[in-house]
């Protein structure tokens, strides 16, 4: 295929893309019906391929395009230099290479990530008639329903020699096994799901606080494998939500939180209530800033809230990565490109809506009546 040829066939599929863009942004309707028909087309298949290697390909991607990408990119200036005669060869070669990948990225962007924000969010098909706001009486007994389960898991759960709670369950089966229980409520999480990726450099996603992450370019969940215990289950759930559609963080964050539950795993549900307690602390302050609500929590449960990274991480790991760059920088990089992406995808509070989650539950046990 000439140059030539070559371009216009990218800019057919970019310009196919756009029009899909542009299309989803107009219409929920059509994202609707995308995310229900279309896309496990693309997740089965792709997640079935990435899934078939033990490790996360995207990693690996990742990798290849740091050790040969940045290499080539450093070398192009220096072989226009020295290759006068054969630049136009030159200019061929890259343009076609860069521009096939950048294709494909905006291709993967697109069908498995872009697409997906522009759906009609659970609150609005599930809890339609919720109100703006919920009174300090009606959100009491919530969360005295989700201590007084945290509670009774933090007694029962395994623990180490120091009192720190273990994962002795498979997380792989039970995480699969959990998101069945919410799919008779959200058909769309029926099915089978591909292993979890534990990722081998996570010691960079530490850097980031980053407990879990989706490859929309291989269709894989994957997960920083040093992260503490407690937070494995939820995470694993959470990244599998992103398979099957759910795209939103506060979305992925309350359906991670349901499967955990709905668990016949005492760890997996002690691991949900725990993440979705963290989620509702400022609400438990800001009904009762005397701190009677709050200290009805469990001193054993306690011990696990707000716990990512064991004691000393970064002291042992410090030869995984050389700290060129600072971990108040990387925080401050990281968080603002979120901010960007979800706001470029129309979430205009960024990271903000994370938060989200706590309205989502509170909708799940106030309209439903799950906590009396």
């Amino acid at each position: 295929m000439t140059m030539k040829h070559s371009a216009r066939a990218m800019g057919i599929i970019c310009g196919i893309l756009l029009l899909l863009n542009i299309l989803a942004r107009c219409s929920r309707a059509f994202s609707d019906w995308y995310i229900s028909h279309i896309f496990p087309v693309f997740s089965d298949f792709w997640a079935g391929i990435a899934g078939a290697f033990p490790f996360s390909v995207g990693e690996v991607l990742i990798c290849l395009a740091v050790l040969i990408g940045i290499p080539a990119i450093a070398a192009f200036p220096l072989l226009m230099g020295f290759l006068k005669k054969h630049r136009r060869r030159i200019l061929c070669i890259y343009g076609s290479f860069f521009g096939w990948i950048l294709t494909w990225i905006f291709t993967a962007l697109t069908l498995h990530f872009f697409i997906l924000y522009q759906c009609t969010p659970i609150g609005e098909l599930y809890y339609p008639d919720t109100p703006e706001t919920y009174t300090a009486q009606e959100i009491r007994p919530v969360i005295k329903h989700m201590i007084a389960e945290a509670n009774a898991l933090a007694a029962v759960v395994s623990r180490d020699e120091n009192g720190n709670f273990i994962l002795t369950d498979d997380l792989q089966t039970e995480a699969k096994a959990a998101m069945q229980e919410i799919a008779p409520e959200f058909p769309q999480f029926a099915g089978n799901y591909p292993d979890a990726k534990a990722i081998h450099f996570s010691y960079v996603m530490s850097h980031q606080r980053i407990t879990g992450i989706y490859y929309p370019f291989t269709m894989e969940a994957n997960y920083n494998k040093d992260i503490c215990p407690i937070n494995l289950p939820f995470t694993v759930c959470h990244e599998f939500t992103h398979l099957k559609g759910t795209i939103l963080e506060d979305e992925a964050n309350f359906l991670a939180f349901l499967a955990c539950i709905r668990s016949e795993s005492a760890e997996f549900r002690y691991s949900g209530y725990i993440q979705a307690l963290e989620y509702m602390m400022d609400l438990v302050w800001e009904i009762d800033p005397s701190g009677a609500l709050a200290s009805e929590l469990s001193e054993q449960a306690w011990m696990d809230m707000y716990q990512f990274l064991p004691d000393g991480y970064f002291e042992e790991e410090e030869h995984a990565l050389p700290d060129v760059i600072s971990e108040e920088v990387v925080e401050e990089v990281s968080g603002t490109l979120l901010d960007a992406n979800l706001v470029i995808n129309g979430v205009e509070d960024g990271s903000l809506s994370y938060g989200r989650m706590v309205d989502l539950l509170l909708d799940y046990y106030i309209q439903g009546g799950q906590h009396s």
